[in-house]
């Protein structure tokens, strides 16, 4: 047992983490009980002790303990033997380590006397070292539970006494260091710009953007766009522009219709339609970012597949002259067949089905002013 409380003692100096804590110049009032073992010079049985301690923390890393423990014990040989009363007193230097919050390993080195009394025979007093640590473990308050295993070495005869102890520490004094004042509650930002929705003049701005203190994306040239959407930077002031920063201009659209007529059950385009066409593709000519499409129509006389086809072959015919006639190019103009399926007039008279044997294209252009 004397062999597990030295090594004990020694473990509790070589092996606690090497970390500060930060309770520099407190006071520790500190009691417990412990288990007190003897050298067999003595003749004395193992015991229950008191311990009783002042403890003084200097630095974060540093302080000094005043102790003393006491134990009424049995001698080893029973009836008639001298039983005896023992103190060791004690002044150590208490290095500290820190665990965490609320743990503070520490270990302890001194120098002190025992008072060993045999009743009515002697009393021994002994030079002392002593050697070993323990630990503090905060509860609540000023309140911690300390654990502690001290090796007693005695010069005066070679000696090897122990004690191990557990008991509480009461805290005084101290640099109280007041409790960081809460973190203010964030506030709330719907469009993460950095501006709180509360002042946030423009909510809803793309992520990213740039923005001033109101929240507002940034307008370098003040024309009314925002930087992240002006394709036209550094326009002049007073300048109207259009909603990409750029100069405004002013248009107007220009339009116009084509409607070829055809034969009963034909495909041909008349000679009496051609300046129909070229009036179209004057106009393609003139703006050549406009596109058509090509619609071709039946009337109602004979199968609606095969009214279908010719529609479709209606339409290829006005698509091909214009581009084999008049120069079109092809990736302008496409043609589809409709068939029977939108008459303009009734298929039941000769004036209506005539007028239904069409082909038709609408075609529109921004013209600046």
């Amino acid at each position: 047992m004397r062999k597990i409380l030295m090594g004990a003692a020694v473990a509790a100096v070589i092996a606690a983490p090497a970390m500060a804590d930060d309770h520099s110049n407190k006071w520790y009032l500190n009691a417990g009980l412990g288990y007190q073992i003897f050298d067999s010079a003595w003749d004395l049985d193992e015991a229950a002790a008191v311990v009783l301690g002042v403890e003084k923390k200097l630095t974060k890393d540093w302080g000094v303990e005043f102790g003393a423990s006491y134990s009424d014990t049995d001698n080893s040989y029973g009836v008639g033997a001298a039983d005896a009363e023992v103190t060791f007193l004690s002044a150590s230097a208490i290095r500290y380590y820190n665990a965490g919050e609320k743990l503070e390993p520490y270990a302890a080195l001194g120098l002190g006397m025992g008072f060993i009394n045999f009743h009515t025979i002697r009393e021994e007093e002994i030079t002392q070292a002593n050697l070993g640590g323990g630990f503090r473990y905060a509860l609540s308050g000023p309140l911690s539970l300390r654990a502690d295993a001290r090796y007693y070495y005695g010069f005066d005869h070679e000696t090897d006494d122990g004690i191990v102890s557990l008991g509480l520490s009461y805290a005084l004094g101290g640099d109280s260091k007041p409790a960081p004042a809460p973190m203010p509650a964030k506030a709330a930002d719907s469009d993460a710009d950095g501006v709180a929705d509360a002042m946030d003049q423009c909510p809803g701005t793309p992520a990213g953007v740039a923005v001033d203190a109101k929240g507002c994306a940034l307008d370098k040239d003040g024309d009314g766009v925002p930087n992240y959407r002006d394709k036209c930077p550094n326009t002049p002031a007073g300048r109207q522009v259009d909603k990409f920063g750029c100069k405004f201009v002013l248009t107007h659209t220009e339009s116009i219709k084509m409607d070829v007529k055809f034969p009963l059950n034909s495909d041909a385009i008349p000679a009496s339609q051609i300046s129909e066409l070229k009036k179209v593709a004057d106009f393609m000519k003139k703006f050549s970012g406009v596109k058509a499409v090509v619609e071709g129509h039946s009337d109602s006389t004979g199968a609606a597949s095969y009214n279908k086809q010719l529609s479709q072959r209606r339409a290829d015919a006005v698509r091909n002259a214009l581009i084999k006639e008049f120069g079109i190019d092809a990736s302008r103009l496409s043609a589809i067949g409709y068939g029977e399926e939108r008459p303009i007039a009734d298929n039941s008279t000769t004036a209506g089905r005539q007028a239904n044997r069409r082909v038709v294209a609408v075609m529109e252009a921004e013209v600046a002013k």
